[in-house]
């Protein structure tokens, strides 16, 4: 699964990248320190801010928290009470309609975007566990897919999984599985209200291999395979 991200451009790089800009109040977290741009490798379980192209607001970059938090949801120990015993920072895109925790967000099309350099993944030989980096070709930023829920204080989301292609079944060998990767080309069809369920799921299919990078740890890339 996908807990381990990061994005290695400042706010105006990212918005020149996304052709979009920041929404102020997002800018004004950003600028506040609670959102420092670049993000080094980042844990899902920190719950960190994130800059986020949701369909709220699909013209412009937000800041959301990783973790996808129902609407009953209305303090901080609520939050953390069901985050310990539901993790939702990621969905299996396969069974999200009928998952009550995130029918809401789909039924809805509350759909989002979520920017990064690079992913991190763990292949098991035995009891070693041998870290990965992914990104796209060339090091470019890319989008993962997600949905979104209204919060409180701030917006939530979660990343959503897919079955995993080649070069991901081999790295991460245990679940084998990927997250969901937008082409640049689909970004705004994502966002957008009239996407169909069936254009839904095909849009989370496995993005292809060759388009990706994978980087060992301490070794260099391989571009689409690693066999």
């Amino acid at each position: 699964m996908c807990y381990s991200t990061s994005l290695d451009r400042d706010v105006k790089t990212l918005e020149k990248r996304m052709h979009k800009r920041m929404l102020e109040e997002a800018r004004r977290v950003a600028e506040a320190g609670d959102l420092q741009l670049p993000l080094g490798q980042t844990t899902a379980f920190a719950r960190p801010l994130w800059p986020v192209v949701s369909s709220k607001a699909p013209d412009r970059i937000s800041v959301l928290r990783w973790g996808l938090l129902p609407r009953h949801i209305h303090d901080e120990e609520e939050a953390k009470a069901f985050l310990k015993r539901t993790p939702t920072y990621n969905a299996i895109s396969e069974e999200v309609g009928a998952k009550r925790t995130f029918m809401h967000a789909f039924e809805h099309g509350q759909r989002c975007l979520v920017p990064l350099t690079s992913f991190f993944e763990w292949r098991h030989e035995g009891r070693e566990k041998i870290p990965y980096r992914i990104g796209v070709n060339g090091g470019d930023v890319f989008c993962l897919g997600g949905l979104w829920e209204i919060g409180r204080d701030v917006d939530t989301y979660t990343v959503l999984t897919t079955s995993a292609n080649p070069l991901m079944a081999h790295i991460h060998n245990s679940k084998q599985r990927m997250p969901v990767i937008i082409a640049e080309a689909q970004w705004e069809a994502w966002l957008s209200p009239d996407l169909s369920p069936s254009e839904v799921k095909k849009l989370c299919e496995p993005f292809p291999a060759e388009a990706l990078e994978a980087e060992m740890l301490g070794s260099r890339p391989a571009q689409g395979s690693l066999f």
